[in-house]
């Protein structure tokens, strides 16, 4: 017989609550995927009654997009800050973008969300547009505006700033589907960083002989 867990106390502040609730459900949705996930497991985990969640989130997709702006929306929100103010040569740039990006991967966090949503984005749309519209979207705006900025000194030719955006976050977004896909059978998972520094390298000296 499975004991009961207690219930966090109703005294808890409303953000000591919250972070549990979330945290449980980035466990739930790990384990079950979106659909498997059942909003009671999550108050179980939280040790929360199942009331209390729905207070502060109503559906499985408030859950899931209240753990996309806690997880990941202040580092895009950072990037894309730096993105727009920054008016130097590229390779500096570029290369802070993919420390960062190597860091986030290198935690095995943020890789879940990718993996659910290639999972569920048939079945469930609007989490797809959700992430494309507060992550995937805002990093290549701002990644386009640097390009523009940079098509319009000379520093780079030959292709469009959004062209040039789309080109370089593809292989960011190589290195999150190999940690959800490969990195968990090898013995020594292959390192994003080092992979997307040399992609930087490569990138720009396409784009200067272009």
């Amino acid at each position: 017989m499975v004991e009961p867990v207690p219930l966090r106390s109703r005294r808890a502040a409303p953000e000591v609550r919250q972070a549990d609730i979330l945290d449980a459900a980035l466990a739930e949705f790990s384990e079950h995927g979106f659909e498997g996930a059942r909003m009671e497991d999550v108050a179980r985990k939280a040790r929360v009654s199942k009331g209390t969640v729905y207070l502060y989130y109503p559906t499985k997709q408030a859950l899931f997009e209240a753990l996309i702006m806690r997880d990941i929306a202040p580092r895009v929100a950072l990037a894309s800050v730096f993105l727009k103010g920054y008016d130097g040569p590229l390779e500096p740039a570029l290369m802070r973008i993919v420390e960062m990006a190597g860091a986030a991967i290198a935690t095995g966090k943020l890789p879940v969300y990718p993996k659910l949503l290639i999972a569920e984005a048939q079945r469930f749309p609007d989490l797809a547009a959700f992430y494309r519209r507060e992550v995937v979207g805002k990093m290549l705006e701002g990644l386009t505006a640097l390009f523009e900025r940079a098509l319009a000194r000379g520093e780079i030719s030959g292709m469009t700033g959004e062209m040039a955006a789309h080109l370089f976050i593809a292989p960011v977004l190589k290195s999150v589907m190999w940690s959800v896909v490969f990195a968990p059978t090898e013995e020594v998972p292959f390192p994003p960083e080092p992979y997307l520094k040399a992609h930087v390298q490569l990138f720009l000296r396409g784009l200067n002989h272009a």
